[in-house]
């Protein structure tokens, strides 16, 4: 085994600028598009060559933007509501000793010195540490467990995330359909879920707003493009 030090082989660019509306898996949001560009030493052709073969890709990542970990044992799942407790190690957790993430996305096309990939669940800068193809034979089980996190999160329905007509116009359809899907998922941590204050994410170049309405659903109230400085 190599006793080199962990160093990044890339740099995932996505519409996600903090982690805040990242979605909480890869695969959640096929609309999430993103690019994987590779470092110099590693952009030369011969690094993916065959990789078009697959159709997935298994990216290993670093979580860049959180804090040092708290030397805490336990963590609070979304999925257990954000109040009950498990190890970290029993979790998906990004708070954890060595802050590695996991992804499982689609390859969208190869282009020089990058890929573009699908359904990314990281924020915009996350370090790639490495590339490695889904081998459907062997990584998908059919009949494994996972009780308290069995199957996908519930999604709204189309109908329930209302976006006024001015706003979907300055949006675009591509952006749009991105903001809807990531607003179908609940993006807002467990325990404020049914908070009714006004909420925001920057994706894709645009600050967007949102809040709950009273039949349960979400409401944009507004939408704009971030402005450099």
């Amino acid at each position: 085994m190599s006793g080199a030090a962990l160093a990044p082989v890339a740099v995932l660019r996505t519409p996600f600028a903090g982690k805040f509306g990242v979605p909480r898996q890869a695969g959640l949001v096929p609309a999430a598009e993103g690019r994987v560009e590779f470092l110099p030493a590693y952009a030369a052709s011969e690094f993916t060559r065959g990789l078009e073969a697959f159709s997935h890709l298994w990216l290993l990542t670093g979580f860049h933007l959180n804090p040092p970990w708290s030397g805490s044992a336990v963590v609070r799942p979304p999925r257990l509501g954000g109040n009950a407790r498990v190890g970290v190690f029993a979790s998906r957790s990004p708070n954890r000793p060595n802050g590695l993430g996991l992804s499982l996305v689609r390859l969208l096309g190869q282009e020089p010195g990058a890929l573009r990939v699908g359904g990314v669940d990281a924020a915009d800068g996350t370090p790639v540490f490495d590339v490695k193809p889904y081998l459907p034979w062997a990584e998908a089980v059919p009949n494994a467990r996972a009780e308290w996190a069995e199957g996908a999160p519930q999604r709204r329905a189309v109908e329930d995330i209302a976006v006024p007509a001015e706003l979907a116009v300055r949006l675009g359809p591509e952006r749009l359909a991105l903001v809807r899907e990531l607003l179908r998922l609940e993006v807002r941590p467990a325990y404020q879920a049914a908070d009714e204050r006004t909420y925001g994410m920057t994706v894709a170049g645009w600050n967007v707003r949102w809040r709950a309405t009273a039949e349960g659903g979400l409401a944009v109230v507004e939408a704009d493009p971030v402005r450099g400085d």
